[in-house]
């Protein structure tokens, strides 16, 4: 059993060791990182200089509580933002007899943004489809920012994508960092989430964008190209996540490079209930799965399929090792204490170096509800996989947000 557990842990460090001797490979050999399993060449796009030249386009439904706040923040960067109202004020069998009139739209204006209302709720993919021709932003601008409703940007967001744009790249991918207000301080989904986020970025997508590999990126705060937008923004997508579509339909066709710019934040909103935070969970995991069945990862002899199955790889490991490690800790509380000690200081180490960049001090007081929340998270795995496999495409790309938290613009 304790042979058992050992492996729990020591598959996953092996793994991680591939990855940096794979970093430090490419470090001191990066011509030879680069041609590895290259295929074509990717396309050369010319510079973007001037913040001018980039768009912000936020697709909205119902969002009258958090599109002024996310409106301000957007302007600060000085570019033009762009508001599309999905139907907000379209009735649904599922309203109330008596409900107020939304007023998302004359936020949004209020707060500044040109705004497209549009008379029924298509979805995301639709709604920004519809924005981004009938406002001819692929003819005026030169790259798009999308940001989702409740999501805050810095100032300097644009100008930090602008600066990784080079020549190759065709999307700019933010980093995600969960807003935390005070009065939800103590709210241990929160404290998961900021803690997923910080781990997940640290290791998978730096050393993906590095080696080109990315397979997911932020769809609620990233830049494209407008000449990556024209190819891969369709009507209808056919994954629950839109940008899962996106995403594999940019490495599939060679259509650019896609990276990741730590220091263009952005403060999302996340889920404070468990309801909440498993259902939006299950969306991602199940788009995710849907992408790997619809783009058939791991039939191609090319580096992204490789990164990525060894990425399932660990997925496998990690969704494994659950039910080993529960039974080898439950033997371990009785016969060998001291591994229990071992298994909470690895987990303390990783917390505290988290809440120490995070500038969260009580992050590491939730370390026995981010273990309890990571063994459910492997359960939805295996949801995911299932519900891809029984529905591997969707006809309309629509789905309920988690409850918002309003703010005021």
């Amino acid at each position: 059993m304790n042979l058992l557990l050992w492996l729990s842990f020591i598959i996953p460090v092996v793994l991680l060791g591939f990855y940096f001797s794979a970093v430090i490979y490419g470090r001191l050999r990066p011509q030879q990182a680069l041609r590895w399993g290259q295929q074509k060449a990717s396309p050369h796009f010319d510079l973007i200089h001037d913040y001018k030249e980039v768009a912000i386009l936020i697709a909205c439904y119902r969002g009258a509580g958090t599109i002024g706040a996310t409106v301000e923040a957007a302007l600060k960067t000085g570019c033009d933002v762009y508001v599309v109202d999905d139907g907000s004020k379209q009735r649904k069998p599922s309203d109330p007899d008596i409900m107020p009139v939304d007023r998302t739209t004359e936020v949004a204006q209020k707060a500044g943004a040109v705004v497209l209302e549009l008379a029924a709720n298509g979805g995301k993919p639709k709604a920004l489809f519809e924005a981004y021709y009938q406002l001819r932003l692929n003819q005026r601008y030169r790259a798009v920012a999308i940001l989702d409703d409740d999501v805050t940007i810095k100032p300097n967001f644009i100008r930090r994508c602008l600066r990784k744009m080079t020549s190759e790249v065709a999307i700019a991918v933010g980093k995600n960092i969960t807003w935390i207000p005070h009065e939800h301080r103590w709210n241990m989904w929160l404290a998961k989430r900021a803690f997923s986020y910080w781990n997940y970025q640290l290791v998978t997508r730096n050393l993906q964008s590095f080696f080109g590999v990315m397979n997911c990126i932020s769809g609620s705060n990233s830049v494209y190209r407008t000449e990556l937008l024209d190819q891969v923004l369709v009507e209808k997508t056919p994954y629950i996540v839109d940008d899962t579509f996106w995403v594999l339909e940019t490495q599939r066709r060679n259509l650019g490079r896609i990276v990741y710019v730590p220091k263009a934040h952005a403060f999302l909103q996340d889920p404070t209930n468990f309801k909440d935070w498993y259902k939006q969970n299950l969306r991602w995991m199940w788009g995710t799965f849907q992408g790997v069945i619809g783009h058939r990862v791991g039939r191609r002899a090319t580096k992204f399929d490789f990164a990525y199955m060894l990425l399932i790889l660990q997925w496998i490991v990690y969704v494994l090792s659950a039910p080993v490690a529960v039974v080898v800790l439950a033997i371990s509380a009785v016969v060998a204490p001291w591994m229990l000690l071992v298994y909470m200081a690895g987990y303390g180490v990783w917390v505290a170096a988290a809440a120490i960049q995070l500038r969260n001090v009580r992050l590491p007081l939730f370390i026995p509800a981010i273990i309890v929340s990571d063994f459910i998270y492997r359960f939805v795995f295996v949801h995911a996989f299932i519900k891809a496999c029984k529905t591997p495409t969707v006809e309309n790309c629509v789905w309920e947000s988690p409850a918002r938290i309003q703010r005021v613009a």
